[in-house]
């Protein structure tokens, strides 16, 4: 598949300059081009680009009237996150009558070991701004390292399967989480092939079924991980960030597994940059909801699950305020292919925020 350009419906108007973009859009990916774009990690298999300056959400095709939605794609990175997270963010959007899509983390909690990211640019900056040690608890913080790492799905399966009781879409995360996330790069073709395995053996045994759909941990993928993930025949993935549906393009082969991206910023790369109080990131991403636009948020439930449900709680009732309709990757799936989305390559960024690269659609 070659690339395309995407389609605007009749009585969409065309993208808005730069100066017309939302002040917290321009932050998120614009502003960083003043200082002179977005540094590009070094990697020999993937390609360079500079950022776009983006004037507006891709658009596409759509058959009935236009409405405001969104998917919360639920990220569940803990076994603390798994076993006090996913009961209280079922809670909350039963409380508001909206569905979400969860993914987990099945295998061991090696948290502690992310402490390797001490290092990394931007990483302490982000401790401090939202307060790490009380939003994933210190026992967490000591799995792996200073404690042993537990097998998640071993101790939280009742949880897991309760979300999908409740009516939501669930989908894999990860299996080893912190390894997957700190060390991609350095492992081998072998190591993330029984990545993969396990995380889809355990997904098996918690549900009885396959998923449909997996995202990534810290939106990272490379051509290793594109192509394994391929053999699965799942019917989405969400390993990248960025603004519409695509097919990957890996070593010049278009991929049949549609990337569906996270296309809004985060409560935990927004909290706190600048001064933002949690009122203030909840009323800029409200800004960013868009008719005409594929919105995606991810949240976790160490994050919105804990210290911060009030927040969430905030958010969702901002979101029905003002008539968004919550839809899960899988509601949206039919659509979003129909649209024939175009083959993109993915490169890496980095965003304002989060420390360390992303992956980003072309």
């Amino acid at each position: 598949m070659g690339r395309s350009s995407p389609v605007r419906a009749p009585g969409i108007p065309r993208p808005r300059s730069a100066e017309a973009i939302p002040h917290s859009l321009r932050v998120f990916l614009i502003a960083p081009l003043a200082a002179g774009g977005l540094r590009e990690p070094h990697s020999p298999v993937w390609t360079s680009a500079p950022c776009p300056a983006l004037g507006s959400r891709v658009q596409w095709e759509q058959k009935e009237s236009p409405m405001k939605a969104i998917s919360l794609r639920v990220d569940v990175d803990t076994l603390e996150g798994s076993v006090t997270g996913i009961p209280t963010l079922l809670r909350l959007l039963d409380k508001h009558q909206m569905r979400a899509s969860f993914y987990f983390s099945f295998g061991p909690d090696n948290s502690g070991k992310a402490i390797r990211r001490i290092f990394r640019k931007g990483f302490l900056a982000k401790m401090r701004r939202t307060n790490a040690t009380k939003l994933y608890g210190l026992k967490t913080m000591m799995y792996g390292v200073l404690l042993p790492a537990p097998i998640i799905w071993k101790r939280a399966a009742a949880e897991m399967q309760a979300a999908r009781a409740a009516g939501h879409e669930v989908g894999i995360h990860a299996w080893d989480h912190v390894q997957y996330h700190d060390l991609l790069d350095r492992k081998s073709r072998r190591w993330l092939a029984d990545w993969y395995a396990n995380a889809h053996e355990a997904f098996g045994t918690v549900f009885g079924e396959k998923p449909l759909g997996a995202v990534s941990p810290a939106w990272r993928c490379n051509d290793t991980t594109l192509e394994l993930q391929e053999a699965y025949g799942l019917a989405y993935a969400g390993d990248c960030r960025g603004l519409a549906p695509f097919y990957p393009i890996v070593k010049g082969k278009t991929l049949g597994t549609l990337q569906i991206p996270t296309t809004l910023p985060t409560l935990d790369e927004l909290l706190g940059l600048d001064g933002r109080t949690p009122d203030q990131v909840n009323r800029e991403v409200w800004d960013l909801v868009r008719e005409d636009a594929l919105n995606v948020y991810a949240l976790h439930t160490e994050v919105e699950g804990g210290a911060l449900f009030e927040t969430f709680d905030a958010f969702l009732g901002g979101l029905r305020e003002r008539g968004v309709q919550a839809r899960t990757h899988a509601d949206w799936l039919p659509e979003l292919k129909a649209a024939n989305p175009p083959a993109k390559e993915v490169s890496r960024r980095e965003i304002p925020g989060r420390a360390g690269w992303v992956s980003w659609e072309e």
